[in-house]
């Protein structure tokens, strides 16, 4: 197996994992989100790809993961 020369931009910390988590957690319970867990499973897969890309304020990952995920995991 190898890993990335850069392995360690790829670790997410605990703190970093709770911001991701209270995001994920904040949009997931609007009423408008799937219930499916395969499409939540996607949209926590989105929001760790998108920190790891360097969207890591909190409002911003919130504000754009909500846009994405009205657009992608909303029940229509």
């Amino acid at each position: 197996m190898s890993f990335p020369l850069d392995a360690a931009s790829c670790v997410i910390r605990p703190e970093q994992f709770e911001t991701i988590k209270h995001v994920y957690e904040s949009v997931t319970a609007e009423e408008w989100f799937t219930p499916s867990s395969k499409r939540r499973e996607q949209f926590a897969a989105y929001l760790m790809e998108a920190y790891r890309n360097g969207l890591t304020d909190p409002f911003e990952l919130r504000t754009l993961g909500r846009a994405a995920a009205r657009e992608r995991f909303a029940i229509h």
